[in-house]
């Protein structure tokens, strides 16, 4: 066989395809290795997913302080003085709640408002918002003819909503009161007396910083002074001037159904308390 005769075969391989048919699995081996690189170099090429970040730290302690202060000088002389706080502790489902809120006034060198009310509350968190609660609060209100009266009270509270806006608190329980009247001051009701308690406490938020409250309690005496009954309400609303620094308006009512009588003068049911002032937050 002559070498014209090898090549001429040669060629006549290469056309009919059987050269690459012999080249197949070689070719074939090397694919599994080109598709790794290249997915190794896509997934090189992609952002490295950034970790999720940790839900914010629940804080052990809150406080909230406001105070509002005005005077009025000529032809008619007055002033207004008012300051509330809260103040709330928080470890491991237990939370211990103080506040305070006192409104003052004078008018012609006569004092028209003399007005305290503030309370400690011990909180257990039992179930899922279920949390059980005591409670002991002490008031005064001269002009509506109460030189002291105590409250210590009980029940349960149910977070009825909480979503990333809106907070609705509801509570029921009872409280027993202990009270003395100013001088002169006589009152149907007793000097100590149970009642029945409901009480709501909603919070809106507007913007991160900016809310609206509203905070309603129903306070039923029970017993031989069954018709006597209170209704306390507070509503309020906060704008932001910075994180830790707010304005805040606020409007308290605390009706009594069965108000003393004073040098034989019925008083007033119902006393309201406007404020307006500073508020502090942390």
């Amino acid at each position: 066989m002559t070498v014209r005769t090898v090549a001429a075969g040669f060629w006549t391989m290469l056309g009919r395809g059987s050269l690459s048919l012999a080249l197949s699995p070689w070719l074939a081996m090397a694919q599994p290795a080109q598709s790794a690189a290249a997915a190794s170099a896509a997934s090189a090429a992609k952002p490295a997913a950034k970790p999720a970040s940790p839900a914010p730290k629940k804080k052990k302690v809150e406080f909230t302080g406001s105070m509002g202060f005005s005077q009025t000088n000529g032809n008619a002389n007055a002033m207004a003085a008012n300051v509330t706080n809260k103040v709330k502790y928080s470890l491991a489902g237990w939370s211990f709640q103080q506040d305070l809120a006192f409104f003052y006034g004078e008018a012609n060198a006569k004092v028209n408002t003399n007005f305290w009310n503030g309370g400690l509350r011990g909180e257990r968190v039992v179930a899922e918002r279920v949390s059980l609660f005591l409670a002991s609060r002490y008031d005064r209100n001269v002009v509506q003819g109460v030189a002291n009266r105590y409250q210590q009270g009980f029940g349960v509270t149910v977070k009825a909503v909480e979503d990333h806006a809106n907070k609705l608190n509801v509570a029921v329980g009872g409280s027993l009161f202990q009270q003395q009247l100013t001088a002169g001051s006589t009152a149907k009701v007793s000097r100590a007396f149970p009642a029945a308690r409901a009480a709501i406490d909603y919070r809106r938020k507007l913007t991160d910083l900016a809310y609206v409250q509203q905070t309603a309690e129903y306070l039923p005496a029970i017993g031989d002074t069954a018709t006597s009954y209170f209704v306390n309400t507070e509503s309020s609303v906060v704008a932001p001037i910075s994180k830790s620094v707010g304005l805040k308006v606020g409007y308290v009512i605390r009706y009594n159904s069965e108000p003393p009588i004073r040098n034989n003068i019925q008083l007033r049911a119902m006393d309201t308390f406007f404020s307006s002032g500073l508020t502090l937050t942390f």
